[in-house]
């Protein structure tokens, strides 16, 4: 699906916080105004809009039944153990059941209902303008009646009502705050009062716009200021979340984040109408708007260093060296910030910068000495060397043109130096090897086929090349020991780099970046950067165990922890056909087709996953392969099947680390016709074989009759 980046801009009282990245997800809804999320037993996002209510399995957008509902607007959505309740516009209360929305009745409530709430035990809260009820959350079996004290219809009723450890609290539209427990009344001072937030032993109390009027605390049955929200926004709040530890103010111009307690701001969205928030079971934030779809804010401790675009990073003297495509250099310490410009004149040469010498016609990209005087010349044109004392009379002859010896005329696309004579290098007609004592080279090829290298690394007394066929070739002694094929096997990685840090290789792929001990075993994934979607990985470097990742959107800071792979959940439905037996998963002889319904849950855009099936006759399963399908399809139709018991299985492949997921299997049978039923041909063989041995005997005892006569 399509995913395009944006990004937060962090503010708080005192200083900048750092950018963090969030995206639209592609749900089919940006026509929508998304009022709640949820998310239901199988991962799967429940949506209530403007238009009915919704289920997003992060591949496809499905609409829930609400035909009973006189208003499709949805105002809330509330999941109570394993129920999910929800509220309409016109006051409807309903119950998500079997994919469709069903009225839940309480004859009880005579007047509009405001807000559901859940109790500390998990029991069904009702507010209402006069009145706050409680009902079982089981049966919806009534409980209690809160009145509000001093309420007068119209002129004093309840907006927000809050519970803690110090007693039951009301706020009236009179802008009066309740003591339930106490039937005390008290006006707020100096400010006006719209919504609560209540934590253990005090109360929070907002006004529409906190940032232009103060907000109050109630501790001890007395008030307390709280200081205006400061930050370049005007937000005017429309709602307020709560989950875990933070504060989530929701307003027609963005977000306000702010950490319960001391009520600092966190973080701040401009720019979206924020209508609805939610954590789901992984700790990602879902974000719904007004008309612009639903976001997402992946979970993870990565950080946004710097939005600079680079091209390319390297290391230096645990400094970063950063690249961009305009050809600018600069050195970043590891905190993203511009430590100098460019690197020092005088300084030593960082490996794997190469320092130009631009000549009339020509680049030479490096200069390396040679015994004898002589100096090996990587260039534009090819592969030279040329006798001088220094590297200054060597820059002096250059410029005037002085002769030179040919070792190659062909322009060199990538050189890369060991520790012993031997270089590699790659031009237009493959890899080749080169001998600095002799300066004679070879090609290196596969099978006789050309490698053109992307990346040629040297470790440990072997060379290791990328090719651009997304192939890694471990080379020694100039011939080819060990290939790495990332299109076998059903993996088809888009390597773009290699590089080794601390004795690993790290591989770049489009998707995310991998890390293994040796090229012959599984990988190990970078899961943080798995679930960032649509972003450009151009080039990383790995620093004090932290790996920087430069992007579209600037240079990203992750850290590598090691996380069990947790594969997406299937929703594996019930076979289904013509001439089946009703209720059962059996099937007729005169059966055409088997359909088995299918549903992947995987809510990040990333889907690093291939699903695999099999179709089991029998128990035959060694003689049966597993074969590809695609992640976004939502059923399996198998035509004209042979009688005999059948099992699907499906399961899912990373082919980064080559883990499977446990298969999730479904049964069904199809009958045999007559004539392939074993028991028909059993009779028909005992029939056959009893007048065979009739026609016998009456064979023999005619012969002998013959011979009597």
């Amino acid at each position: 699906m399509k995913l395009v980046p944006v990004f937060l801009l962090f503010t708080s009282l005192i200083f900048a916080q750092t950018k963090s990245y969030y995206y639209p997800v592609e749900a089919s809804l940006a026509d929508h105004h998304i009022t709640a999320i949820e998310q239901d037993a199988f991962g799967r996002l429940v949506i209530g809009t403007d238009k009915g209510l919704f289920s997003f399995n992060g591949f496809q957008t499905k609409q829930i039944a609400s035909s009973r509902l006189y208003s499709q607007d949805i105002v809330q959505l509330l999941k109570l153990k394993k129920k999910f309740i929800g509220l309409t516009k016109t006051g409807q209360l309903f119950e998500v059941k079997d994919d469709q929305a069903v009225l839940v009745p309480l004859p009880q409530i005579k007047n509009q209902i405001l807000k559901l709430d859940k109790t500390a035990d998990g029991n069904l809260r009702v507010l209402c303008p006069d009145a706050v009820y409680t009902f079982q959350s089981s049966a919806f079996k009534f409980m209690s009646k809160t009145e509000i004290p001093f309420y007068e219809k119209g002129k004093s009723e309840l907006i927000d009502y809050v519970e803690n450890d110090k007693g039951r609290f009301a706020l009236l539209s009179s802008n009066e705050l309740i003591d339930v427990n106490d039937q005390v009344a008290r006006t707020l001072p100096g400010m006006t009062g719209r919504w609560m937030v209540g934590e253990k032993n005090n109360l929070i109390i907002f006004p529409a716009k906190p940032n232009s009027n103060i907000s109050l605390q109630y501790t001890n049955k007395r008030f307390k200021n709280r200081n205006k929200l400061i930050g370049a926004f005007n937000h005017s709040i429309r709602k307020i979340v709560t989950i875990d530890e933070k504060v989530y103010l929701l307003s027609e111009t963005g977000m306000i984040v702010l950490k319960a307690g001391d009520m600092r701001v966190k973080s701040v969205i401009v720019g979206l109408h924020v209508t609805a928030v939610f954590k789901d079971k992984n700790s990602n934030i879902w974000l719904g708007t007004k008309s612009k779809g639903l976001y997402c804010i992946p979970a993870g401790s990565y950080k946004l260093l710097n939005s600079t675009e680079f091209s390319a990073l390297d290391l230096y003297n645990d400094e970063i060296i950063a690249r961009m495509s305009s050809g600018e250099t600069m050195l970043l310490n590891k905190f993203g910030r511009k430590a100098r410009a460019a690197l020092q004149k005088n300084g030593a040469k960082p490996a794997g910068i190469q320092l130009s010498l631009m000549l009339a016609d020509e680049i030479v990209k490096e200069i390396l000495p040679l015994q004898n005087g002589n100096f090996l010349l990587v260039s534009s044109k090819g592969l030279f060397s040329m006798e001088a004392k220094s590297t200054k009379e060597l820059r002096d002859k250059l410029a005037k043109g002085k002769p030179r010896k040919v070792i190659l005329e062909s322009p060199v696309k990538i050189f890369q130096q060991s520790d012993t004579n031997e270089v590699l290098f790659s031009n237009l007609d493959g890899l080749f090897t080169l001998d600095l004592n002799t300066l004679e080279y070879r090609s290196i090829r596969y099978f006789n086929e050309t490698i053109d290298p992307s990346d040629i690394l040297y470790f440990k007394k072997c060379w290791y090349v990328l090719s651009s066929a997304n192939k890694i070739f471990t080379i020694k002694n100039g011939k080819v020991t060990h290939e790495v094929n990332f299109r076998e096997n059903g993996s088809n990685l888009l390597v773009s780099k290699l590089k080794i840090y601390n004795d690993l290789f790290y591989i770049l792929s489009d998707k995310t970046l991998y890390r293994t001990k040796d090229l012959t075993g599984n990988l190990e994934r970078l899961e943080e950067l798995s679930r960032m979607n649509d972003l450009f990985l151009r080039d990383f470097v790995v620093l004090d165990n932290k790996v920087y990742v430069a992007t579209q959107f600037g240079l990203f800071e992750f850290k590598w922890e090691k996380v069990k792979t947790e594969f997406p959940s299937f929703i594996l439905g019930k076979p289904v056909g013509d001439h089946q037996q009703k209720n059962t998963g059996n099937f007729e002889a005169a059966n055409t087709e088997v359909t088995i319904p299918y549903e992947l849950v995987e809510l990040m855009g990333n889907h690093p996953y291939q699903l695999q099936y099999r179709l089991i006759r029998n128990g035959d399963e060694d003689q049966i392969h597993w074969s590809a399908t695609s992640l976004g399809l939502t059923k399996l139709t198998f035509e004209h099947l042979s009688a005999g018991s059948y099992s699907l299985e499906l399961r899912l492949f990373d082919p980064g680390t080559g883990q499977y997921s446990k298969p999730e299997n479904t049964l069904f049978k199809v009958k045999a016709s007559w004539w392939e039923d074993t028991l028909v041909w059993f009779i028909a063989g005992i029939l056959v074989g009893f007048f065979g041995l009739l026609y016998l005997k009456r064979r023999k005892r005619l012969k002998k009759l013959e011979l009597n006569k």
